[in-house]
């Protein structure tokens, strides 16, 4: 198969050498972006790190979920447990198994990151109606406050176009995995609006992973004037999953596809709605109002543990933001003003079943009140100074069934200072420094046997420092993001299995760098690629030195896309994750994980309003996994050979 392999990549490689120079360059680059300032502006602005992911990209990839279109950046590592898209985690800056809850996961502005420690749900965000994802590299809690440690992902769901639109697909691939969507926008006048839904079913990878979702979402604006807009966004995510659960050596050289947990499974249901005002006052600045309500529940049967665990949280958020755009000394200044306040009513139980009584029951309520400044000022035509605060207040009661109530509050500061020297247009040099912070989550309070508070848990601080570069050059053919990074976290929050609760473990460093390029030879070939490198360790208490486990140390990717004039196209990716340590080893006891190599493809051919596709990952079926520690041994959770997905598209 391999030597298949290498004589089609060949075959396409030289016909690509002899169309080279008979094509014209066209320009990848992106030029604005919402992230660094919640406001669109001008990337080599920015004195940080920002990666555009846009739906052509998504598509080009193949990613049937947020964190697979993520996969291919040099300084992002993903994680899958079940196989099957349905416990996926995002990793920025190295925190490994408590990577989610140190990236900020953000959608047209609101904040989704949980209460509590089950996770993002990525998969209520249906790919399907993503226009774009902007990844902010490095820790940026003035602007998003918590859980922004590591970095900050931000989705933008698709807006409608002039006229009347609508698409389709229909796929099939391995593991009887089938999928349906169908969507359609319009604008006219005054109104437009954006809708459809999905629908996903999987056997997946191992016995008993098999899982499902159906999406609908919509999102409709109308414009009283030229100057302000009035939204109203909806998505409801319904899903169910299977367990499979983890597997020991012997069982994986037995058979790593069969499941050790015969009757484990759950299902959530997650439904949000977004009321927003956009208006423009002209010289006197823009404000934005975001309303959010999100009701998410889920029930987790854990049969083979005896044990059933009921969730569910309701959620309201505001957020205003007023930005003005002023001269200052004769500069070009922005000013932003902002507020974020979310309340949050946490309720679950859990018993031996879910037909027997409960035996432990929380109800917590979390609130936190955010305000931050940030300025941009041009010190010069080309320099740009960025400083910025933000003060939170986190307020928490705990109530528990077994044992007293808890109220928790606390506040904390986060800066950032920054500058950004715009060398030519699109690139840029820049240096920041930062403060970040992170509270805990509801549940990593409270020991899950006795159901008593962990008082004693403090919140997290980090400092960090990073340089870096962005160049556009070559006509815009070529794009490449740099940058360099430290920081230190103080009381980092970490399991320990053998008291069953979070603690903090003291102080921690993560450090390293990373590089993306993407280079636009002709119109026919585009090469690309990405490089990261983490370096995380704990730097106090028993295990000073030990690597922060899940963190692999290198991590990269590299390719081609090949686009030919008769409507064909071609991409091709190697990728290689490097050796870590298992889950929860913070004394690196164990051997690491071991490293992997794989192969994907995606090939798609259109014909006017039709596209035919097929979507192939790790085509050499490498055999790899992730594991964890525990008080009786290791579990590892096998990652799927290769997997195929194919079908049409259909526009009008």
């Amino acid at each position: 198969m391999k030597k298949t392999f290498i004589g089609l990549t060949g075959l396409l490689l030289m016909i690509a050498g002899q169309a080279w120079a008979a094509q014209e360059p066209s320009t990848i680059m992106d030029d604005m972006v919402i992230t660094g300032s919640r406001l669109a502006q001008k990337t080599e602005k920015i004195p940080a790190q920002v990666t555009v992911i846009t739906a052509a990209d998504i598509k080009a990839s193949g990613a049937q979920s947020v964190p697979d279109a993520l996969r291919n950046l040099g300084g992002v590592t993903v994680t899958d447990l079940n196989g099957n898209g349905f416990n996926q985690k995002v990793d920025m800056g190295g925190f490994g198994e408590t990577s989610d809850r140190h990236v900020a996961i953000v959608v047209n502005g609101r904040k989704i990151n949980p209460i509590d420690m089950s996770g993002i749900n990525f998969i209520s965000i249906p790919i399907e109606n993503i226009e774009k994802i902007e990844v902010l590299h490095g820790g940026n809690s003035v602007l998003y406050g918590g859980d922004a440690m590591g970095g900050v992902i931000n989705i933008i769901t698709k807006d409608a176009k002039e006229g009347i639109h609508g698409h389709m697909e229909a796929g099939i691939g391995s593991h009887d995995t089938g999928k349906a969507t169908a969507g359609m926008s319009f604008a006219k006048g005054r109104f437009d609006g954006n809708f459809g839904a999905a629908l996903y079913d999987t056997d997946g990878y191992r016995d008993r992973s098999e899982a499902d979702r159906t999406s609908v979402y919509g999102k409709f604006t109308f414009h009283p004037s030229d100057t302000l807009a009035l939204s109203l966004e909806a998505n409801s995510t319904d899903s169910n999953y299977e367990l499979p659960g983890p597997l020991t050596k012997a069982q994986m050289k037995e058979d790593r596809k069969q499941a050790v947990n015969k009757f484990d499974e759950g299902e959530s249901q997650d439904d949000y709605y977004v009321f927003s005002v956009e208006s423009d006052w002209g010289s006197l600045g823009k404000l934005d109002l975001n309303l959010s309500y999100r009701d998410y529940s889920r029930e987790d049967d854990m049969a083979s543990w005896f044990t059933y665990y009921n969730y569910d949280y309701e959620t309201i958020g505001a957020n205003p933001q007023y930005v003005l755009n002023h001269s200052l000394f004769g500069n070009e200044n922005r000013l932003t003003l902002g507020l974020e306040f979310y309340d949050t009513d946490y309720d679950s139980w859990s018993g031996p079943s879910k037909a027997l009584v409960k035996t432990n029951h929380f109800n917590h309520d979390q609130t936190t009140l955010g305000l931050y400044l940030q300025d941009e000022f041009n010190l010069t035509q080309n320099l740009v100074l960025n400083l910025g605060a933000r003060y939170e207040d986190f307020e928490t009661t705990l109530r528990s069934g077994m044992a007293d109530n808890s109220e928790l509050d606390e506040n904390e500061w986060a800066w950032n200072i920054g500058v950004a020297y715009v060398f030519k247009p699109g690139s840029k040099l820049y240096a920041r420094a930062y403060q970040a912070y992170r509270f805990p989550k509801a549940d990593e309070f409270m020991n899950l046997f006795s159901g008593a508070v962990n008082k004693d848990l403090k919140h997290e601080t980090s400092l960090g420092y990073e340089i870096g570069a962005r160049f556009v050059g070559m006509d815009n053919r070529l794009a490449m993001n740099a940058r360099l990074f430290t920081f230190a976290v103080d009381d980092e929050i970490f399991w320990n299995g053998i008291t069953y609760q979070n603690e903090n473990i003291g102080e921690t460093r993560h450090q390293g760098g990373e590089i993306d390029a993407r280079y636009r030879a002709t119109d026919l070939v585009t090469l690309f690629g990405g490089l990261g490198y983490t370096d995380a360790e704990i730097t106090a208490g028993d295990n000073d030195g030990k690597e922060i486990p899940m963190v692999p140390e290198f991590k990269a990717n590299t390719g081609f896309e090949l686009n030919f004039g008769c409507g064909f196209t071609y991409r091709i990716q190697y990728n290689y994750l490097g050796s870590r340590h298992a889950g929860s080893d913070t004394s690196n006891e164990f051997d690491k994980l071991d490293s992997a190599s794989t192969v994907d493809m995606y090939a798609t051919y259109t014909y006017k309003e039709i596209e035919l596709f097929l979507n192939a990952t790790n085509i050499f079926n490498e055999e790899y996994h992730d594991g964890y520690k525990t008080s009786w041994g290791e579990n590892f959770y096998p990652m799927p050979e290769a997997v195929y997905y194919g079908g049409i598209r259909v526009r009008f």
